[in-house]
């Protein structure tokens, strides 16, 4: 009886951190995009200005990847499949934006930047499917 008790009250907890981190994550993937609409906008203004706002980018890039690995975590826990694939198509979709963003800065090809922002927007589209749905299992559990 005491498991079950302390099991109910996990549950609990985790659904605290499915809204705490969710909104961080959200808020995050939105600010990386911002750091990068704003360095492309200002790139041709002033190299200093640039470099800065793209180390802010990268560096939100990197939480928005830490956040969805939390989320796969999550969605593993539910046991069910469909969470699952959301998450590692997540996964997926935010280590190609990354890949991308990388890979522009190396090579300077422009069809780079496409397939970022395309991940990019997968990811933030999979990140909200997968919020719902994690809230609507938890939820009721």
């Amino acid at each position: 009886m005491k498991l079950g008790n302390r099991l109910r009250r996990l549950k609990l907890v985790n659904m605290r951190e499915i809204y705490k981190y969710s909104i961080f994550s959200i808020i995050i993937m939105f600010l990386a995009f911002s750091f990068g609409l704003v360095r492309a906008m200002y790139d041709t203004v002033q190299n200093t200005f640039s470099t800065s706002i793209l180390i802010f980018h990268i560096i939100f890039a990197g939480l928005t990847g830490g956040f969805g690995v939390y989320l796969y975590v999550l969605a593993n826990k539910t046991g069910l499949l469909f969470p699952k694939f959301i998450g590692l198509g997540n996964l997926v979709s935010i280590g190609i934006a990354g890949f991308s963003g990388l890979s522009y800065l190396l090579t300077n090809y422009e069809w780079l930047t496409r397939l970022m922002l395309y991940g990019f927007e997968f990811s933030l589209a999979l990140t909200s499917m997968l919020i719902g749905y994690l809230y609507c299992f938890m939820r009721y559990r």
